[in-house]
């Protein structure tokens, strides 16, 4: 990563490493959390009209919060008009059909504002993320064991199999925590949980296609770790990692 450092709210945001301020979002209760991850996924495209929401436990382990959390979340939703709930064989919770015009999904309102304000944060924690795990694949290209390799492409071939995001995004962790682990240096599991903890809840329901896609790379950062291509591993783990900048919400919401 090249570039002048430039500061924003206080922070660096091209700093590496550098400690990003206390988080807007940590003032929210676990049940706006996933009122606010939700909303903003439906208001960025992400989640479109009628299609259904994956079970509550499964977004729970997604977001990191209670099950109980994600059901009182919905109702809120429900409430809001931004989400309707099915009956019967085929029921579950469905994005609405229609935008509801009172919804208040239409507006950035408390909740969803906190994740906007944290725009500079969460800028830092991805370039973080990307030097730590992008030096791990690195020493990861030379310790790796046959056995992992067999496990990562398991990951993988899981992950491209789901029609779940929230499915995949639990797949993805273990993919990339696998790879940090493959590094067998002792500290660097605990220090990229660091790092993913407080970019975590952040992350957003995401369109499968964008999923896919990102699958592609865990590949390529498979095959890379198979020949023993650390500059390879370590290369497409940063670019894997720094696009999103471009791909999470804060990249989506500037571009809007």
């Amino acid at each position: 990563m090249t570039g002048a450092v430039t500061r924003e709210a206080g922070q660096d945001r091209h700093d590496p490493l550098s400690a990003p301020r206390l988080a807007a979002i940590s003032r929210l209760s676990a049940i706006d959390t996933v009122r606010a991850r939700l909303t903003l996924a439906i208001n960025l495209g992400l989640l479109q009209p009628n299609e259904r929401l994956p079970p509550a436990d499964e977004m729970a382990e997604s977001f990191g919060v209670s099950a109980a959390s994600v059901t009182r979340g919905l109702a809120v939703l429900q409430e809001e008009g931004v989400i309707v709930r099915r009956p019967g064989r085929y029921g579950g919770s469905y994005v609405r059909p229609a935008p509801s015009p009172e919804g208040a999904h239409h507006g950035a309102d408390a909740p969803v504002q906190s994740f906007l304000d944290d725009d500079s944060r969460v800028h830092t924690l991805i370039d973080e993320r990307a030097v730590l795990e992008a030096g791990f694949a690195a020493l990861a290209a030379v310790t790796r064991s046959d056995e992992q390799l067999v496990e990562l492409r398991d990951l993988a071939s899981r992950m491209a199999a789901t029609d779940s995001w929230a499915e995949f995004r639990n797949l993805d962790r273990a993919f990339h925590r696998l790879v940090v682990e493959a590094a067998q240096t002792p500290r660097a599991t605990p220090l990229v949980d660091r790092v993913n903890a407080e970019l975590d809840p952040y992350f957003l329901p995401y369109s499968m296609g964008l999923l896919r896609d990102s699958n592609v790379e865990h590949r390529a950062i498979i095959d890379a770790l198979a020949a023993h291509d650390a500059a390879t591993a370590a290369r497409i783990t940063a670019a894997h990692v720094q696009g999103l900048h471009h791909s999470m919400y804060v990249g989506l919401t500037n571009a809007g």
